[in-house]
């Protein structure tokens, strides 16, 4: 299930970032267009765990699907 909302994304993702779509055609050309989509996909998931990573702290809180409108889920530091 991941990996197929992580190419999704990296579809969504090649339309609108200028280094995204070069590299998703350079890869689409020497190795096909599957094989693209999954290798953005992986830059988009490395890209999104360093943002995580460095800052955890900007990210801002995310209002659950289906929760009333004043709860909001904090993000909150893993323990590992």
């Amino acid at each position: 299930m991941t990996r197929f909302l992580l190419v999704e994304a990296a579809q969504g993702a090649t339309r609108y970032d200028e280094e995204l779509r070069r590299d998703y055609l350079r890869v689409k050309f020497r190795r096909g267009g599957a094989v693209a989509k999954v290798a953005i996909a992986r830059k988009l998931a490395v890209r999104l765990y360093w943002m995580l990573r460095k800052q955890p702290s900007s990210v801002p809180p995310a209002r659950m699907q289906g929760s009333p409108e004043n709860f909001l889920v904090e993000n909150s530091p893993s323990p590992f």
